[in-house]
């Protein structure tokens, strides 16, 4: 039992160096060579006239739907847009 445990313990010791070691990357750059991230876009494919109520904003999502909106088409980009809520619905 003593010796299972021993040999349980080294292989686990080695498994645990041996992932700790692949993890380094290394480069030794400045980081210059890294895309920045692309800011979010602060344009925005929702009309105003659908911003201006819920009902409207609805009857916008209703017409998208109608018209073939499908999961090969564009996203809708929202941008800074702030949607309508309300608590009666």
């Amino acid at each position: 039992m003593l010796k299972f445990n021993l040999r349980t313990t080294f292989i686990a010791l080695v498994m645990t160096a041996s992932v700790a070691a692949c993890g380094g990357g290394g480069g030794g750059g400045d980081g210059s060579d890294v895309a920045a991230p692309a800011s979010p876009s602060l344009s925005s494919d929702i009309p105003a006239s659908a911003l201006a109520s819920v009902d409207a904003l609805i009857a916008f999502m209703n017409n998208l739907i109608d018209t073939g909106t499908n999961d090969t088409s564009e996203p809708i980009l929202l941008g800074e847009s702030v949607l309508p809520v309300s608590d009666t619905i």
